[in-house]
């Protein structure tokens, strides 16, 4: 019978030259009785078993590439080798005294680019086999659930994590020590190269950039002490010469945000100027900032798009279209690159400047809002802007204490288009959770999403369905761990479309961890659906809806089903309340911006 070395060359059997010289090493050191045998993605369709048709259809290269070397050790036996792994001694040894062996890696995690099996569909393999059958459902969704690492971690239940020398398993399963599989470390620096070492890994070698094999090199003839040092006198140089090319780098920069996009934006800008012409005031918003731009619409009658000014003519002409339309008042609202010169002149031509940040304290992690928060700050100092204007109440008196003119203002909606509102499904239960993305973990994304199963084992009469925007594959996958179906749309759309999807749920979700006046609240509640909150805004504040619609602990995915079924079942007091709440805070809000956009003195 024979004895195959499995090796896995991808979509085809072209092979590169480094992982061609490791798979000629394995020829060299092992029998002649054995022989490669190269598989690829086409051998699924060769294979005989309902599973290799399912992970065909999902077309994922791990999921592929992990389940074809289960199935040969399976179906063949013989050892499976990954591109990239050299042998630099023999093994007839390891093979002689195991039915079955592995390695572990450096972090001294069960590694699957080396596996042994003496005998084909042995013990082993076929538990391995109908465990990655077993979880095939959830490694749809989540990938983790099917590699290799956490197989092994199933079926071995006898391996000892924090044992890092060779164990000796049940069922004739060895797991040898990093040292004989896999000495390198990620970067090919640490090396823990002993007498027992038989392999050289190499598979990240594809990987490591020019860059890090070059310091590999350096550090292998110098040691660490020198290399570090070098290393040092290298990003002092790389400093120095960024200094001394600073100008070509600012071309750079100014070549790359010069698009077509960004003229034709800069002409829609001076457009709005000219219709402006002869009243009071305008207030600049960046259209990139889909909140930012949706509030000062609805605050500001004469709103204008602008997004960065990234020369000094681009400012010059904002400047002249201003004077020239007699334009005697400029409201900042929010603020991006250009700005800040751009208020500078106005200022000097006699223009009242003013600002409307929607940022806070706890926001200042992203370098781009704190940059410009920083700006604002020294543009009131120097008498620049006359006024400052946040939405968060909480940082009005801090600022009021550093001897600046703040004011609060509200955010409020006013909907100039049509909801479609659908029929609602008496068997359904929809949770909206919109305008948080999973990647920013102020959004506090997930404790929203894990409160609707326990809404669902409360709601036994009704399905209950997650709608998502925007979706992403993170979500989806933690939500059918969840058992909770899901609907959405994978990007942004537009105000219109959102607002739409919000008026055919049953409640709505915007609890975040850091918000100053979020519009979605608002915007949920204008089209008849209550809206959860956070504990991080003024909204609702001392009112009856505070105990209806604010989540204290927003981290607490049970204090968020809890209030969500005590809103709902709370749902027509709830919405006559927040009726009454919205003719005060629509009143309040205008009187706000009315004390706000009157003119004052812009001298020094």
């Amino acid at each position: 019978m024979s004895k195959y070395i499995h090796y896995f060359v991808g979509k085809n059997k072209e092979i590169p030259p480094f992982s061609e010289k490791c798979l000629n090493s394995w020829k060299e050191y092992m029998s002649e009785e054995y022989e490669i045998k190269l598989w690829t993605l086409d051998d699924l369709y060769t294979i005989d078993d309902d599973i290799a048709v399912e992970i065909a259809r999902i077309d994922n290269y791990n999921i592929s590439k992990d389940f074809l070397e289960i199935y040969a050790l399976y179906k063949y036996g013989g050892i499976y080798v990954d591109q990239n792994i050299k042998i630099v001694e023999p093994i007839c040894d390891l093979l002689a005294n195991s039915n079955s062996f592995l390695g572990m890696d450096e972090r001294h995690r069960i590694c699957s680019n080396i596996w042994y099996e003496k005998n084909a569909k042995s013990d082993f393999s076929q538990r391995v086999y109908e465990c990655f059958k077993e979880k095939m459902a959830e490694g749809e969704y989540n990938p983790f659930f099917v590699g290799l690492q956490f197989i092994f971690k199933e079926v071995l239940n006898d391996f000892d994590f924090t044992n890092k020398k060779t164990q000796y398993l049940d069922n004739g399963v060895v797991v040898y020590s990093c040292d004989y599989f896999y000495p390198l470390s990620y970067d090919g620096h640490t090396k823990s190269i002993s007498k027992n070492t038989r392999t050289k890994n190499y598979f990240h070698y594809d990987f490591i950039t020019l860059k890090g094999r070059l310091k590999n090199i350096i550090y292998s003839i110098f040691g660490s002490y020198i290399s570090t040092f070098l290393f040092s006198v290298a990003r002092m140089l790389k400093k120095v010469i960024k200094i001394l090319l600073f100008p070509l780098l600012k071309f750079k920069e100014f070549r790359k945000k010069d698009t077509q996009k960004h003229r034709e934006l800069l002409q829609l800008t001076l457009n709005e100027i000219d219709s402006c012409k002869n009243k009071d005031y305008v207030a600049f918003h960046n259209p990139a900032f889909t909140g930012v731009s949706s509030a000062t619409v609805e605050l500001f009658e004469n709103s204008v798009p602008c997004g960065e000014l990234i020369s000094s003519k681009e400012i010059k002409m904002v400047r002249n279209r201003i004077k020239s339309n007699n334009i005697k008042e400029v409201i900042f609202s929010g603020f991006v690159i250009g700005w800040y010169k751009l208020a500078k002149l106005l200022h000097k031509d006699g223009v009242v400047v003013k600002t409307y940040f929607h940022g806070s304290h706890s926001q200042y992690l992203d370098e781009y809002g704190w940059k410009m928060n920083k700006q604002i700050y020294l543009l009131e100092k120097k008498n620049i802007v006359s006024e400052m204007a946040f939405c968060k109440e909480s940082i009005i008196d801090f600022y009021k204490d550093k001897g600046c003119n703040a004011t609060f203002l509200k955010n409020l909606v006013n909907i100039n288009f049509d909801i479609n509102k659908k029929k609602k499904d008496k068997n359904k239960f929809v949770i909206g959770v919109y305008a948080v993305q999973a990647t920013n973990t102020r959004k506090n994304v997930f404790s929203s999403l894990a409160s609707a199963y326990f809404v669902g084992k409360e709601i036994k009469d009704k399905e209950v369905i997650l709608d998502i925007v925007p979706r992403s594959e993170t979500t989806v996958a933690f939500c059918h761990l969840l058992g909770i179906k899901t609907t959405g749309v994978d990007k942004g759309i537009p105000r219109e479309q959102l607002l739409n999807r919000m008026s055919n749920t049953d409640i709505n979700l915007y609890v975040t961890f850091s918000e100053c006046a979020p519009m979605v609240p608002l915007e949920s509640f204008y089209v008849g659906v209550p809206c959860l909150t956070g504990n991080n805004h003024h909204y609702f504040k001392n009112s009856e809806l505070e105990q209806y619609l604010v989540v204290n602990n927003e981290n607490n995915p049970l204090d968020i089903y809890k209030k969500i079924i005590y809103c709902n079942d709370n749902r027509k007091k709830v919405l006559k309340l927040y009726d009454e709440f919205s003719v005060k805070n629509l009143n309040s809000g205008k009187e706000l911006v009315k004390r706000y956009i009157e003119l004052g003195d812009n001298s020094d």
